[in-house]
């Protein structure tokens, strides 16, 4: 046999292998209730040169979107189905389109479509049951929502998320940006999206300019400087054109950006397309976070170096633990306490079940950015 015939023999194996992972997953996720895989045109393309050059399909990109075997099988202890409470926190009545954490804001979500599924996803519970039942009509979400906003002037911040809201027609995304924009006690509406990342053909020139209308900040969700690529760096670009501030806030996942270079190179390289870049965030102990999760004592090694080996511009971003109390930082750590590390999170206390080290399996730099 050949080389080459070799080489076609192994990645014929892994495809196999990668599909009957694959079926095994929609299985688990119907039973437990996961988001199921679903992966744009787009990013499949990734997908595929992703493993053209690995032979596998255990690169940072994949690991993000199709079903690995600790995704299939690994858990840690203490897990829950929704770490931040946006179940309690939506208002009874609400149907989930308005979640309500802070006094100041609300978190809005017209719909629960997104434009690809991340299976670090840390709001399944909520849209996977969305993707269990018919969902309910536009029109009903938007009207509850203006019916808060005029009932609590001391409202400041609306936060439109999903699902994705840039998978909507241009025309009912420019209803619930004027819904915001005309009450003049709101800031700019704050959109997240992944769409430009998954699928930036979808984000047409109308969505663009009416993002650009409401003065609106988008914020993205990149998780590895392999999702930028020309025709990503176009999107952004024609977003730009419209008035539309971008900004960036992404997870930190073992196995697909879980070392201080990969992160350096997300800021970077965004910071060259005028992206700010706000916040890491600690993945949430959720049922299947187990998969992506990494020890508070390692996240703090990669923290240091992070901040220690990169200029300011690049190392100058929150590192933070959301939480039914809100955001906690590494520096409101007070003590541990056997499995748990308590932070302080203004009057209150935040018990987060630590990820066990021995489950902490770093991933290769040389596969992380195998592009060199």
């Amino acid at each position: 046999m050949s080389p080459l015939d070799a080489r076609r023999m192994s990645q014929e194996e892994a495809r196999e292998a990668q599909a009957d992972r694959s079926r095994r997953y929609l299985e688990l996720a119907r039973a437990r209730r996961f988001l199921p895989e679903k992966i744009s045109p787009f990013y499949r393309r990734k997908l595929e040169e992703e493993f053209e050059a690995l032979g596998s399909f255990e690169g940072p990109l994949a690991r993000g979107a199709l079903a690995s075997e600790d995704r299939l099988s690994l858990s840690a202890p203490h897990e829950i189905a929704d770490w931040v409470d946006d179940r309690s926190n939506t208002p009874e009545g609400g149907e989930d389109a308005t979640i309500r954490k802070y006094a100041d804001r609300v978190l809005f979500t017209p719909t629960s479509i997104c434009a690809g599924h991340c299976l670090y996803c840390f709001r399944q519970d909520i849209l996977a049951e969305r993707h269990e039942r018919e969902d309910y009509a536009f029109d009903v979400r938007l009207a509850r929502l203006e019916a808060l906003l005029d009932a609590e002037p001391a409202l400041r911040e609306v936060v439109i998320s999903g699902g994705d809201p840039l998978t909507l027609p241009a025309a009912a995304l420019r209803r619930v940006l004027e819904a915001v924009t005309a009450r003049p006690g709101l800031r700019a509406p704050r959109v997240h999206s992944r769409a430009p990342i998954f699928a930036p053909q979808s984000v047409t020139a109308a969505k663009a300019a009416a993002l650009g209308a409401a003065r609106a900040r988008l914020v993205l969700h990149v998780v590895h400087p392999y999702e930028i690529c020309g025709e990503v760096e176009a999107g952004l670009r024609k977003l730009q054109a419209e008035g539309v501030r971008l900004y960036n806030q992404f997870p930190l996942l073992r196995g697909v950006n879980d070392h201080p270079e990969v992160l350096a190179r997300i800021v970077e390289k965004l910071d060259d397309l005028g992206v700010r870049t706000l916040s890491v965030f600690v993945p949430e102990p959720i049922h299947g976070s187990a998969a992506y999760r990494v020890s508070l004592a390692r996240i703090e090694t990669i923290w240091r170096e992070f901040r220690q080996t990169n200029p300011s511009w690049i190392s100058a971003i929150r590192l933070a633990l959301d939480s039914p109390l809100g955001k906690a930082q590494l520096e409101d750590l007070l003590r541990r306490e056997g499995d748990w590390a308590i932070f302080r999170r203004l009057q209150g206390e935040i018990r987060y079940p630590d990820f066990p080290a021995e489950l902490d399996q770093p991933g290769s730099l040389e596969t992380l950015l195998w592009k060199g």
